[in-house]
């Protein structure tokens, strides 16, 4: 049973929950735009828009690496600060290239805003980690993805009255979502920086094939929900022509399933352990991108978000506790930014794969959802081999918090 009582009285789980609240607040006002931004606000063509997340997922693999050695090294929160303030930066610059019409400048300083997030997500993960025994472990990630996820709930709905208003605003509002970030971080106690010497020859890699497998998995994953980003709100503006404003109670939906859903789910599947609850949650994110081409209008779309968020409610978690439970001492950081590394590429190769699988079948709702809706199966069958092998290597994942 995943308890989450001792998390909720940890201040460090606290402190970096309610930052990254204040991160996805910001996230969520802006994120389900960010495609019709390009499209509609600097004319690019759909594959383009494509391109452009794909680079920016490409940058975020390379950061992500940079964060979690930076997060080892270093420690936790000096990489939390580099990434938070970087943030600010980052989002007031594009809001002034937009805002004077400099739009190559504009779009260039997106695709290196992956920086900020890249070196926030792995040093949060390993932090939680840190500050956790291996019983409460899920239970922590579990109180992180909640009060994230509050910012995801009101974000987007917050995104959709300032998109009426004005897109710019909406880099305002990131500025200051950032700012608050930061403000929080402060609180994060430092720790946990990795003493230089054997064994760290190469310190920005990690060589672990059963992590190599995992991420696989995690990487066919991302393939499927990175549709999130482009090919959902593309898909529901161009085929089923939805209001752009509306875009926001589709993605608020995400936000507010995780914090209903995410404790009752996770005590669900506690019983069957780390990887059965990785599976039935790929399962989940397949189905849901796959009932896409039976919706309609605005309300079908919200459903087949809640089935979405199932998945991700089953799957984000686990994977932090997965990777958690298999990485040695002092490497923490590094499997987390490896993992991070391998499912940047997958964000890198989703949006366009989505929106060129949309536009070769010229947005046929089952042609387009049906193939997208594959990666969440292929990477069921990737766990089924993870977990035989790993088995075989003489650990196992049968219970919740059992230390491999």
């Amino acid at each position: 049973m995943v308890s989450f009582s001792s998390d909720i009285r940890n201040r460090q789980v606290v402190i970096v929950s309610l930052s990254s609240m204040m991160r996805s607040l910001g996230m969520g006002a802006s994120w389900p735009f960010m495609a019709i931004f390009l499209s509609l606000y600097i004319h690019l063509a759909v594959y383009i828009v494509g391109i452009i997340f794909t680079l920016l997922s490409l940058m975020s693999m390379v950061f992500s690496i940079l964060g979690g050695y930076l997060a080892d090294l270093k420690g936790r929160k000096f990489t939390l600060m580099l990434g938070s303030i970087s943030g600010i930066f980052i989002y007031l610059s594009i809001a002034l290239t937009f805002l004077f019409h400099i739009y190559t400048l504009t779009i260039i300083l997106f695709i290196f805003s992956s920086f900020s997030g890249s070196l926030v997500y792995p040093s949060a993960s390993a932090l939680i980690a840190d500050v956790t025994n291996p019983e409460s472990r899920e239970g922590g990630y579990s109180i992180y993805r909640i009060l994230s996820n509050v910012g995801w709930a009101v974000g987007p709905l917050m995104g959709s009255f300032i998109y009426s208003t004005g897109i710019i605003y909406i880099f305002y509002a990131l500025v200051v979502a950032s700012i608050l970030q930061t403000i929080i971080i402060l609180f994060v106690k430092k720790q946990n920086v990795l003493k230089t010497g054997k064994g760290t020859r190469n310190p920005f890699l990690v060589y672990d094939k059963y992590l190599f497998i995992f991420s696989i998995a995690t990487f066919f994953i991302i393939l499927l929900s990175s549709q999130f980003s482009v090919s959902l709100p593309l898909y529901s503006e161009i085929a089923i022509k939805i209001n752009v404003a509306d875009l926001g109670y589709i993605y608020a939906i995400n936000g507010l399933v995780v914090v209903i859903g995410q404790y009752p789910l996770i005590q669900l599947f506690a019983r069957f352990g780390d990887l059965i609850t990785f599976i039935a949650g790929a399962l989940f994110y397949a189905l849901g991108y796959f009932i896409i081409a039976f919706s309609t209008n605005l309300y079908g779309l919200m459903f087949d978000m809640v089935i979405i968020t199932m998945g991700e409610n089953l799957t984000t978690p686990t994977i932090n506790t997965v990777i958690s439970k298999m990485s040695p001492p002092g490497k923490t950081g590094r499997y987390m930014g490896f993992n991070s590394m391998v499912n940047s590429i997958g964000r890198a190769f989703g949006p366009s794969m989505g929106t060129y699988i949309m536009y070769t079948f010229h947005y046929n709702g089952l042609a387009t959802w049906s193939l997208i809706a594959i990666f969440g199966v292929f990477s069921a069958i990737v766990i089924v081999i993870f977990a035989i092998s790993y088995n075989k290597s003489g650990n196992t994942y049968i219970a919740r918090g059992t230390k491999t």
